[in-house]
């Protein structure tokens, strides 16, 4: 399925970044260069090595609350420094001390000091502003060479959760395709202001996109690291999934399947919106039947006859369980979902037909839906045989429900600080609706009421809109 991807942020630029470099290297087209990373700060733009500069759009270039690094100064980060419990520290401090007079710093928010500071009114007020660069860039995306659009952000972060909100009603406004995000979550150890710019952010992408992929970085840290030591796992292990999804069939291939996933499969799945998670298994097959004299002998017609399968349903139908319960990109009751897609990749003739009905009849009785779609992949030159299940509109998901609690503790505290007396109770509202409203539906009547609150952005971002 052809998509184009869209990265905003630090988080949401690298993930893009390395995605493309996956497709290149699986041959696996997804993109087909329909892609493009929004930021508010220059660094993180510079450091991807698959993304050309015309794919960088640099936001905020005017505004006064967004702080750029001095580009004659050595990097004093690494790449993933914006997401460093212990740089939030040093930062914070270090704002402080400056005594910065921005939003951003005035707030609170620890995350970073260049860029819009964590602070996602800031982010969406950068965004406001540059809606005719936003535009301009889009225009690069060619919108009839995809089935869709995916703005990829981490949520805990001022650019990915405010330019992301607006990137995203933009999107709405102007495509007739599907829109998707893919939303990464902050992990316990990350600052409260994270968790609360993330609720947030759910609470604006999850009504408005045709669905919501979420990554949970808690999930995904193993105990014993730091956040920002588990990021590039965490990054393989989302783009792996992501491509199993929507590159499913992409790959130029001469061997036909009788059950071959479609574009159709996927967008269907994604149909019924809400909050995606996504789980996988591998297992390694026998090599020296799929290597090179098998592939010979196929050539010469003297292989066994397609059914006769070295994979027995057993092996399949294990598989397929383990895919299901494995680790999901965001943990969920299973049992919630609303409906499921089964992805089997191989060595053309491994997948057996009876392995591969067992394992769908496994997900109709584990997931309690009946709604279950399947299809395969022939994969040529591998030894390894991969389910993929896509969970669509899980609606009990716990790290959200915790996520939202966190935010509103936060929101209580800050509301009795003086930094934020000024800001409305509207402004930091998480409400307990976000993991039960579905679809890409706007409610009736104010179309920002579940987005960010813009009573306090500045005339020059309304100005900009009112003369374009």
């Amino acid at each position: 399925m052809k998509v184009a991807l869209l990265g905003v942020g630090g988080c949401g630029t690298r993930l893009v970044d390395q995605f493309v470099r996956a497709e290149r290297r699986t041959g696996r087209p997804v993109t087909d260069g329909n892609v493009l990373a929004f930021h508010t700060e220059s660094q993180p733009l510079s450091q991807t090595t698959a993304l050309s500069t015309d794919q960088h759009v640099l936001l905020g270039d005017t505004h006064p609350a967004v702080l750029r690094r001095d580009s004659n100064s050595p990097a004093t980060d690494s790449p993933n420094s914006s997401h460093d419990p212990q740089l939030q520290s040093k930062t914070s401090t270090t704002t402080s001390q400056q005594g910065t007079s921005s939003n951003s710093r005035t707030r609170g928010y620890d995350i970073n000091e260049y860029g819009v500071g964590g602070d996602p009114d800031v982010g969406a007020q950068v965004a406001k502003a540059d809606r005719p660069e936003i535009r301009r860039a889009l225009d690069k995306i060619d919108e009839t060479e995809v089935a869709a659009t995916m703005v990829v952000a981490g949520l805990g972060g001022g650019t990915g959760a405010g330019v992301g909100s607006v990137l995203l009603d933009e999107l709405t406004d102007i495509y007739e395709t599907a829109v998707y995000t893919l939303g990464v979550l902050p992990a316990d150890t990350e600052s409260d202001q994270r968790a609360l710019t993330a609720a947030r952010g759910l609470r604006t992408l999850v009504p408005q996109a045709e669905s919501t992929f979420l990554v949970d970085n808690n999930t995904w840290c193993h105990e014993t690291d730091a956040v920002a030591d588990c990021y590039q796992s965490i990054n393989s292990m989302t783009v792996d999934r992501l491509l199993s999804v929507f590159g499913a069939g992409e790959a130029n291939t001469t061997f036909e399947s009788e059950l071959r996933i479609d574009p159709a499969d996927i967008s269907r799945t994604l149909a019924v919106g809400g909050v995606t998670t996504v789980g996988r298994a591998t297992v390694e097959i026998d090599s020296e039947t799929h290597g090179l004299l098998a592939r010979i002998l196929r050539l010469l017609g003297r292989s066994s006859p397609s059914g006769s399968t070295p994979v027995d349903a057993a092996k399949i139908k294990t598989l397929i369980s383990r895919a299901v319960q494995s680790k999901l990109t965001l943990p969920c009751d299973i049992t919630s979902a609303d409906r499921v897609l089964l992805i089997l990749s191989g060595p053309p003739d491994t997948i057996s037909r009876k392995g591969f009905e067992t394992g769908r009849y496994l997900l109709e009785e584990e997931t309690e839906t009946v709604e279950v779609l399947a299809g395969d992949e022939p994969i040529q030159n591998t030894t390894e045989l991969t389910a993929t299940v896509v969970l669509a509109n899980v609606t009990s998901v716990p790290q959200i429900d915790q996520l939202q609690r966190r935010a509103v503790v936060t929101q209580d505290s800050a509301t009795t600080t003086p930094a934020t007396t000024s800001s409305s109770p509207e402004q930091t509202e998480t409400g307990d609706s976000v993991r039960t409203q579905s679809g890409k539906s706007k409610p009736d009547g104010d179309s920002h009421s579940v987005e960010f609150d813009f009573d306090d952005v500045d005339t020059a971002s309304e100005t900009t809109e009112s003369t374009e």
